[in-house]
């Protein structure tokens, strides 16, 4: 059979997670250890205290998912095939963990530099993201163009993301409002998939371009322009373009779907699985999200 294994991004951390992993597998206490010593602080730690706050911290969190997410796809390769990946912004460092593109310490060091970067973008430029419902791509653009915001995520037809400076968000905000949008702010510290993390990108693109990359053994479908790709210099370099441009997951989803209906969700919560849902609810979705789950 075969099967498209998605990864979830940033805001899918969870106080305590990879806690059981690293008891009950040796494979994960050998890898959480590694990226002790990769990273020179113990993201153990922060990953199995109960201290959200830290957690939810872009530069921790960011290696915390990627860290969780690949142990689980290692303890689960035997079982599926792998046929296409896919991740949700963060998640495509996941995704190309898990198609070979590089192994885990250079993916280890590549989102380390990458959170590193946005959360110094975080700290300069102040801003905020919030998921709107009930309106068209359209008709937010252009209250978006208005108010000096971006859309940042477009999650379904239902439910778009955007980002922006806190003043840029408020003025959408009442504007979108005003159309009968349904408005949530969302609890993130940043403005991420904006302009306003542009200055992140140097960093990112010294890093990548400086890592040994190998030709995948499936295809990664971006987030950039829901394009499946396999060239190395091609995955390369929309990876640098995400970081500021929109994802384009419901456009990934319907690429996937033209590979098989079965999705395989790795990550610390069920997340993605939700919004697939709502762009076709035929599909099947498995998540595994933990050692209970494995």
């Amino acid at each position: 059979m075969k099967n498209c294994f998605i990864f979830s991004g940033q805001g899918s951390h969870r106080p305590g997670m990879s806690a059981n992993l690293y008891k009950n597998s040796s494979l994960a206490k050998e890898r959480i250890e590694l990226s002790n010593k990769i990273l020179g602080y113990s993201i153990a730690d922060i990953m199995f205290s109960s201290d959200e706050e830290k957690l939810r911290n872009t530069q921790y969190a960011q290696v915390a998912i990627y860290i969780h997410s690949t142990i689980i796809f290692d303890l689960l390769s035997n079982k599926y095939n792998l046929s296409i990946v896919a991740g949700h912004s963060l998640g495509e460092f996941s995704a190309l963990y898990a198609n070979k593109s590089y192994n885990f310490e250079t993916g280890l060091k590549i989102v380390a530099v990458r959170a590193k970067a946005m959360a110094e973008c975080e700290q300069q430029n102040l801003g905020k993201m919030s998921a709107v419902l009930g309106s068209s791509e359209e008709a937010i653009e252009t209250i978006c163009k208005k108010a000096g915001c971006q859309i940042a995520n477009i999650n379904s037809e239902s439910q778009i993301v955007i980002s922006g400076s806190d003043s840029s968000i408020t003025y959408a905000t009442e504007m979108l409002k005003k159309i009968g949008s349904k408005v949530i702010p969302l609890k993130v510290s940043g403005a991420f998939h904006s302009k306003l993390m542009s200055e992140a990108k140097p960093a990112l693109y010294n890093t990548i371009h400086d890592s040994t990359f190998k030709k995948p053994i499936c295809p990664i479908v971006s987030n950039y322009d829901g394009i499946a790709r396999s060239e190395v210099n091609d995955i390369k370099n929309v990876l640098i373009q995400q970081i500021d441009n929109p994802v384009q997951w419901l456009k990934s989803v319907h690429k996937l779907k033209e590979i098989s209906s079965n999705f395989i969700e790795i990550g610390p919560k069920k997340v993605l699985g939700n919004i697939i849902k709502k762009i076709d609810d035929s599909l099947t979705i498995t998540n595994y999200n933990c050692y209970e789950d494995l």
